[in-house]
């Protein structure tokens, strides 16, 4: 018998309990009984956020609502800042561009964090920018930005701050109100453990009063008609996903919300050490900047990324995804975010171990599996 298991960076393993509360008896989405679920999920969700705001449930994955905050805070023709170090940055490139958004991009190489300090310099060459656009958890990479860096330099300026978490939310600390964040976006198959297509908005009140004087370029992802619903959905959602989404909150509260951003940290320093000790070289050299979310790591020159990734789900039902672009073939990203924990990593290390034995790469028995022994045990966080 073979299981099929991820360790990816989304979608994630989920949770039988979230499964089950999903599988529930179909409601009609404007009852009594889905207004007290709206209202307890609406009660729960901006503590995620670290917000007093309200946040708004697409029914779309994580890209629509990159799509929905460009459609709805930016006229066409206007300058936006861009912060580009991976496949997500170059999302929001692409949007922008899309909807006719003049774009400015502050870039860094990928596997590196995006300097502050570049980002000043761009705003000073660019005082025009109407917004600044940036991913926490650059999921390609395995790099995480400053944002909160970012919303200070930007908290007292007329310009939005946007901020796509959708990987970075609950495995990173994010705080909105206090980082000075404006727009800050999630997605329901990453940190809350969900399967894929609920995205979450969060919006500042600094945002609304830009948002109310624009005219949406987009109907279905109007903030304005989210707004005007509010508490329920402008259109039919989801019912079985929000279902499911109120189990991911009780979970996600029963755990403690700093316990869930803790052994995120835990569980990434534990899978790195184990990727060093099998000779991999870790993509990302600084420890502060890698993703609690994601693992990436360059394999020696003498393995075939590919035909690790591929012998692992086809024997083992394992899941794991390679680099992209001119890192397919040479990397691996152990994805690690969701309902992700220490009897997991094992199983994760010791299908690897199995096939690289089977793949003839000479490395210490068990060397992955002593490392995250050690690494767990002492409880060590270096990337926190």
């Amino acid at each position: 018998m073979k299981k099929l298991r991820m360790a990816t960076p989304g979608p994630t393993q989920v949770p039988q309990e979230i499964l089950l509360a999903g599988a529930q008896e179909m409601i009609h989405h404007r009852s009594q009984l889905m207004e007290e679920i709206i209202k307890d999920i609406n009660y729960e969700l901006p503590k995620v956020f670290r917000t007093e705001q309200d946040v708004y449930i697409l029914l779309s994955s994580g890209t629509g609502a990159m799509e929905a905050a460009v459609s709805n805070s930016f006229k066409r023709g206007e300058k936006v800042l861009i912060v580009s170090n991976g496949y997500f940055g170059e999302r929001f490139v692409d949007i922008s561009t899309a909807f006719g958004l003049e774009v400015v991009t502050v870039d860094s190489p990928w596997g590196t964090s995006v300097n502050i300090e570049d980002v000043k310099e761009a705003y000073k060459r660019h005082p025009d920018i109407k917004g600044v656009l940036v991913v926490y958890s650059e999921t390609s990479t395995g790099a995480v930005n400053d944002v909160k860096a970012i919303g200070e330099l930007f908290r007292k300026t007329e310009v939005l701050v946007v901020v796509d978490a959708i990987s970075g939310l609950i495995s990173h600390e994010l705080a909105m109100d206090e980082w000075g964040l404006d727009i800050v976006l999630a997605a329901s198959h990453k940190g809350f453990m969900m399967p894929p297509g609920l995205a979450f908005v969060a919006i500042s009140p600094k945002a609304w009063s830009v948002l109310d004087k624009i005219t949406p370029s987009t109907y279905y992802f109007s903030f304005k008609r989210f707004k005007k619903f509010y508490p329920m959905a402008p259109s039919s959602p989801g019912v079985s996903l929000l279902l499911a989404l109120k189990k991911s909150l009780d979970l996600l509260k029963k755990e403690g919300l700093s316990n869930s951003t803790s052994r995120h940290a835990k569980i990434a320093t534990a899978t790195q050490k184990g990727l060093e000790a099998l000779g991999f070289n870790l993509f990302v050299e600084s420890p502060h900047l890698r993703s609690h979310t994601v693992s990436t790591a360059l394999v020696p020159p003498t393995l075939d990324a590919s035909l690790l990734l591929k012998k692992l789900n086809t024997d083992y039902g394992l899941m794991v995804t390679g680099g992209q672009g001119e890192f397919k073939g040479k990397m691996i990203r152990v994805g690690h975010i969701g309902a992700v924990d220490e009897i997991d990593l094992f199983g994760i290390f010791g299908a690897i171990e199995l096939v690289l034995t089977e793949l003839g790469y000479a490395f210490d028995s068990s060397a992955s599996l002593c490392a995250l022994t050690e690494a767990l045990g002492r409880g060590v966080i270096q990337n926190a």
